[in-house]
């Protein structure tokens, strides 16, 4: 989405931007310095130099003059350069102003010029090596500032995609939760609307007559019900801001209690029915999200258990942790799909999507629980064997 490249084209280019515009700064600074200390070295050894033939002091190869005298011309000191007496030639040309630079066969040279008495002098200062010594650092100064725009460039990239990628990907999630939301809300609602219609076309008919289109419609606004209650309670659960009220509880009476209230059902269902609890097991949480919690994971065995199958229960303490395990013979999960099966509106069997009041959000809702409880719940599953969902609970 055009809201998402933006977000994350800020994150990428204000990092760059300050970054950069530091470094810019720091190494336009430190070669602006440099820049004016060998200026200011080459003038201060020509003030030093700006001398007339009688004054030159022996300055070696740095200081060189040019005298022109009643159309003579003198050449001071130099010697050290084995110049010939065209090239000498050469440079006297070159001098056209009061003071400026000069190259000339690799050297170069900043010169002035003092004039008294019909005679002009011009003092050279070989600068060659401070120009060679500020080109470099000017030049090293660059490479380093384009390399660590790409160094922080690259780096400003992973920051953008770190940063956005959680606030897309719970973009994405609400958005995926309202498509759902609204195709599940879909069917209940145009089959209770169609229901009343049937009714409302047959007034003069009891409401004997129109049970069955009656008994339709509240079967559907109750599915309704369902999800949006699931829906409200995923909601609550996902707030930052929510925190339980706890207390210190016995998990194994909490457990059993919740257990005997399927032991029915399952003997309808021809499956039996084990537990193995270790007796006062006690853990600081919250009693109706944990009764909700196991009772989710139940519900889910029993359905996916077939007549003659098995449900065992088992709960254990150690040092680090509480364990509560949920496991039925079946069918079993494929691999690929246990990673998506605590997604919202994921179900296994979609022939059964629109089937009762399930609505996939169970075991979504039993993750949040179980993270709000400071643990978490995983799945392990051998395809024709078995399935098996682990609540891990760490003790403080």
């Amino acid at each position: 989405m055009e809201l998402f490249k933006n977000f994350k084209l800020k994150f990428y280019l204000i990092p760059l931007i300050i970054v950069g515009s530091l470094l810019l700064v720091t190494f336009l600074t430190i070669f602006s310095i440099t820049y004016a200390s060998a200026k200011n070295d080459v003038d201060n050894a020509l003030a030093d130099g700006a001398i007339f033939p009688d004054q030159a002091p022996k300055s070696g190869k740095y200081l060189y003059a040019i005298v022109d005298t009643n159309n003579q011309v003198e050449y001071i000191h130099f010697e050290a350069y084995n110049f010939t007496d065209e090239e000498k030639a050469q440079i006297r040309d070159l001098l056209d102003k009061d003071a400026g630079r000069i190259s000339f066969k690799g050297k170069h040279f900043a010169y002035v010029q003092k004039a008294a008495d019909g005679e002009i002098a011009y003092t050279l200062f070989d600068w060659t090596e401070q120009r060679n010594t500020v080109l470099t650092l000017g030049v090293t100064l660059l490479g380093v500032f384009l390399i660590s725009l790409i160094v922080i460039g690259g780096l400003s990239y992973i920051l953008a995609l770190s940063a956005t990628k959680p606030v897309q990907e719970a973009f994405d999630k609400e958005k995926a939760l309202l498509a759902n939301a609204s195709h599940e809300l879909k069917t209940p609602i145009t089959v209770a609307k169609t229901n009343i219609d049937l009714v409302l076309s047959s007034p003069n008919q009891t409401i004997a007559e129109n049970r069955r289109w009656l008994e339709g419609a509240k079967y559907q606004i109750d599915r309704m019900n369902s999800l949006i209650l699931q829906m409200l309670e995923l909601s609550r659960l996902e707030r930052k801001d929510y925190i339980a009220d706890k207390s210190d509880l016995n998990i194994s009476n909490l457990i059993e209690g919740v257990l005997l209230s399927f032991e029915a059902g399952c003997y309808e269902n021809n499956i039996r029915f084990v537990s193995s609890l270790q007796p006062d097991v006690y853990f600081k949480c919250n009693k109706v999200e944990t009764e909700k919690l196991i009772t989710i994971l139940v519900d889910n065995a029993i359905k996916y258990t077939p007549r003659g199958g098995e449900i065992s229960v088992t709960l254990a303490k150690t040092l680090k942790n509480i364990s509560i395990k949920v496991t039925n013979t079946g069918d079993g999960i494929p691999p690929e799909q246990i990673s998506k099966i605590f997604d919202r509106f994921y179900k296994l069997d979609e022939s059964h999507k629109e089937a009762g009041k399930s609505f996939g959000l169970g075991l979504s809702i039993a993750k949040l629980i179980s993270q709000s409880m400071g643990g978490d719940v995983s799945c392990f599953s051998e395809v024709g064997r078995y399935t098996t969902f682990e609540i891990t609970l760490p003790i403080r």
